[in-house]
């Protein structure tokens, strides 16, 4: 087997995109120096601009891409090392081999839920569509006619408030996107965004609750915190 097949198939390149889903929430990092006995990643940024801590031992996926398609391998974190960047990273020793895999680690659920998107001084009440514990995708009633106004703003940041198992639970939220179908329904889509706090906890158990075969992307063994 020659370099170049090895490369990319069976581990990723030195400075290759690599995805990681760390308590059900997808993280980007960059590979460092790669080989069949260990990988170094860069320990990746939240979106509050925290990097992870991980337990020594603790398994993990990580997922890459190759020839438009997705390779994935499962990993243990060996140590935590800096680097010529001065960044910390992960050194990760491979637990099998790398086969064809997603990116959609986190589980989605189809499941209509009351909801409430509360952005600014606008407020739109609606259901949900799916949801996941990254994101969720919302329906509001129908109106003829979308007018400034009728349509939440991408990018807007706000706090959206579920009701799981007769509990209201709110995340902070950013808009990605939304439309109007052709029924006139109002189609939206959330990311959810801050950290690991009570909210997404209890919004992620009742999601990864829904999933009885369990999240393969989700990384296994000591909870994960934030520095």
């Amino acid at each position: 087997m020659g370099t170049n097949s090895v490369f990319g198939r069976d581990r990723p390149e030195r400075g290759s995109s690599l995805h990681v889903v760390l308590d059900g929430v997808p993280l980007v990092t960059t590979a460092g120096a790669s080989s069949e006995v260990e990988l170094l990643a860069e320990v990746p940024m939240t979106r509050s601009g925290r990097r992870p801590r991980l337990a020594l031992g603790t398994e993990l996926q990580v997922s890459w891409g190759w020839r438009d398609k997705v390779r994935t391998r499962p990993y243990r974190v060996a140590d935590v090392v800096s680097t010529v960047s001065g960044h910390p990273s992960w050194r990760l020793v491979p637990l099998s081999p790398s086969v064809e895999g997603t990116r959609r680690a986190v589980p989605r659920h189809t499941l209509a839920l009351p909801a409430v998107l509360v952005l600014a001084d606008a407020r739109w009440s609606g259901q949900t569509v799916d949801l996941s514990v990254a994101g969720v995708r919302l329906a509001l009633p129908p109106v003829s006619n979308a007018a400034a106004g009728d349509l939440p703003e991408p990018g807007t940041a706000g706090e959206l408030a579920l009701l799981l198992d007769d509990e209201r639970v709110a995340v902070p939220v950013s808009v990605v996107r939304a439309s109007v179908l052709p029924d006139g329904t109002r189609d939206v889509r959330v990311f959810v965004t801050g950290d690991l706090d009570e909210q997404r906890v209890k919004l992620r158990d009742f999601v990864l609750a829904s999933d009885p075969a369990g999240d393969p992307g989700q990384a296994k063994g000591e909870p994960v915190s934030a520095s």
